[in-house]
């Protein structure tokens, strides 16, 4: 690992704990008022906001000239090194008091990720990846599952709540898989699934309406701990893709088959 890159990844760490801190000390604490609706089935809250501007500090002061790309405030989507970021993901989930959500960043090269943190700030797992240098919990390397049967397999998803019209896919593509896996799970935090998936606690992961800074993370993540992903045709994952699949490379083209004819 270089010397530059190492400094980025604990500048990320440092930027995630900060948020995560923010987001810890205001769950099931956040009064009615600090909510505010941003669209259809799509909130921000305080926590949000000032987990942002806690990442926005630490990445200002520690990488200055790296463009930012976060989901509350947007910003420029071109430069030579740009960190995407979810300050909260799982946002519903939070507002709600269900322990289930993370901080997500990522840092990209030239479009490509180079380093990915995913922070749960309640059980304090620190997810990271470096490119080309393995995927890590806690500082110890995760792999993926070794699970190749789907029979066998226990996946994750997320319904496209905010894109009413991908429901009638979702539903075929969902009864399909229902049909084939062992079971499913939906617990609302996309970083966190693809994150689960990198160490091995799920096999599989697929959502149809996603943002970068939902899953650039977990992307690194999943890749570096030996997986694949993709978006449903199988073709690699960008700041522009919106379909998300992500497993081990056993199952990854019989998933990509399952889901891909109902999106088509």
């Amino acid at each position: 690992m270089s010397d530059e890159h190492n400094a980025f990844l604990q500048a990320g760490v440092a930027a995630a704990r900060s948020a995560g801190k923010v987001i810890a000390a205001h769950f099931r604490r956040l009064p009615a008022s600090a909510v505010r609706r941003k669209g259809v089935n799509d909130f921000v809250t305080r926590a949000d906001l000032e987990a942002e501007a806690a990442i926005r500090r630490i990445l200002a002061e520690r990488c200055p000239g790296h463009g930012i790309l976060a989901e509350e405030s947007g910003g420029a989507a071109a430069g030579e090194w740009l960190w995407v970021i979810d300050p909260l993901d799982g946002t519903t989930n939070f507002i709600r008091g269900i322990p289930q959500f993370a901080v997500s960043l990522a840092l990209l090269h030239g479009g490509r990720p180079q380093v990915g943190i995913v922070y749960d700030p309640l059980s304090q797992d620190l997810f990271h990846a470096l490119a080309g240098r393995g995927a890590f919990l806690n500082g110890r390397p995760i792999a993926v599952s070794a699970t190749d049967d789907l029979a066998a397999a226990l996946g994750a998803t997320g319904f496209p709540f905010k894109a009413p019209e991908l429901r009638p896919a979702y539903a075929g593509a969902f009864a399909a898989l229902m049909g084939r896996c062992q079971d499913m799970r939906r617990c609302g935090a996309a970083a966190l699934d693809l994150a689960h998936v990198a160490c091995g606690r799920y096999d599989f992961f697929w959502e149809a309406h996603l943002l970068p800074w939902d899953f650039l993370a977990g992307k690194l993540l999943v890749e570096e701990a030996g997986g694949r992903s993709g978006d449903f045709t199988g073709k690699e994952l960008g700041l522009r893709s919106g379909t998300v699949l992500a497993a081990n490379p056993l199952l990854f083209p019989a998933l990509v088959r399952e889901i891909g004819d109902w999106f088509r």
